[in-house]
């Protein structure tokens, strides 16, 4: 639809659609799919040509991928998923995953990327998280008078992140560095903010109370509020994002060139504060960089823990920072997990369930989960 609410199109049936993004340059439309548990694509504007096909992705185990983000200078697309308080990365068409950020966070709602410099932005509970795209000095920029941080959107221009909290609902924004934060909008004209999207000089929303899309000049505040669409069939909606070609613009790709020389990933990140990108390889999870930094190895060593819901493995001796989950963990809504195990010759890890007194049985790659 437009930014007026007009013009309003059907363009893809969901069962508990939750994250949506796109790449404008490759007419790519995602959306995450917290029922399905997987992340769907299709062309995003059907009169242009497409050089995309149309493929799911998913993980093995349960996972909750609630908000995704393209890096559409890198060609990658970042998940977020709040069972296993992480952010993800894949090649756009799921051939590759690694683990991006895979500690301190507890509940990751939603994600923005702002690829022309490396940073991405996580609106995770109490605080907004900025770290590097290749998931390195992690830190919070908003932590203050935050209680549920549900939505967050980046300005490429001003360099500054907006968010909302749909519990103390207000909408404010900080610069990149978590300094001058400004009020934007708060109180009964934002009830339930869900996410954001920016467009020029207004901010829009998705709003759970009022179970529609608003909008807001993005300076001058409460008195420009604006109904862009709410129909009695809309029921808590989720993503929202403004399409135009200007909201991607071009930034040259430092992994453009023979992939970086990398084996598998390579990954947009901050540069050295030259003012161009940097990039650093990554490997698909179970497998770790060599000494070289560009080369993957298959993990035979690794350290494996429990942690209440989680059972998470960690490379020994990794190279560099970040990257250094060597299984995907297994998780669950509701455990306790204890005692654990590993079968090295059929690949399997054993782990107990206290509050279930069951011991499971599952492979080192996530598959074929069983009563031991």
């Amino acid at each position: 639809m437009t930014a007026q609410g007009h013009d309003i199109q059907l363009v893809a049936n969901t069962t508990g659609a939750s994250g949506l993004d796109f790449h404008y340059r490759r007419n790519q439309l995602f959306w995450s799919d917290v029922k399905t548990r997987k992340i769907h694509s299709q062309p995003l504007l059907s009169a242009v040509s497409s050089v995309s096909s149309d493929t799911d992705i998913t993980l093995p185990g349960t996972w909750a991928p609630v908000a995704i983000a393209v890096d559409w200078v890198g060609d990658k697309l970042y998940v977020a998923d709040a069972i296993g308080q992480k952010v993800d990365v894949f090649e756009l068409d799921g051939h590759w995953h690694a683990i991006v950020l895979g500690s301190n966070l507890s509940s990751p709602a939603d994600i923005a990327l702002d690829p022309t410099v490396g940073y991405m932005f996580v609106a995770d509970s109490t605080q907004v998280v900025r770290a590097n795209m290749d998931g390195t000095n992690a830190m919070a920029i908003v932590s203050e008078a935050a209680y549920k941080a549900s939505g967050v959107a980046v300005d490429l221009i001003a360099k500054r992140v907006f968010w909302c909290d749909s519990l103390l609902d207000y909408i404010e924004t900080v610069d990149y560095e978590g300094n001058n934060r400004i009020l934007v909008v708060r109180g009964q004209t934002v009830p339930s903010p869900s996410r954001l999207t920016l467009f020029e000089d207004r901010v829009y929303w998705s709003d759970g109370t009022k179970q529609g899309i608003m909008s807001v000049d993005k300076y001058q505040g409460q008195n420009t509020i604006q109904v862009v669409y709410r129909k009695r069939e809309v029921r808590e909606p989720k993503g929202v994002k403004a399409v135009h070609g200007l909201i991607q613009p071009y930034a040259s790709n430092p992994c453009g060139n023979q992939n970086g020389n990398c084996d598998q990933m390579c990954i947009v990140t901050v540069g050295d504060g030259a003012g161009m990108l940097g990039y650093r390889c990554a490997c698909n999870i179970g497998w770790m960089l060599g000494s070289d930094q560009r080369r993957c190895n298959l993990i035979e060593e690794f350290l494996m823990y429990s942690q209440q819901r989680f059972i998470k493995g960690r490379v020994l001796d990794p190279v560099i920072e970040g990257f250094s989950d060597a299984i995907n963990p297994v998780v669950s809504r509701k455990a306790r997990f204890v005692g654990l195990d590993f079968d090295f010759k059929d690949k399997y890890i054993y782990y107990s369930d206290v509050l279930q007194d069951v011991i499971y049985r599952i492979h080192r790659n996530g598959t074929g989960t069983s009563q031991a």
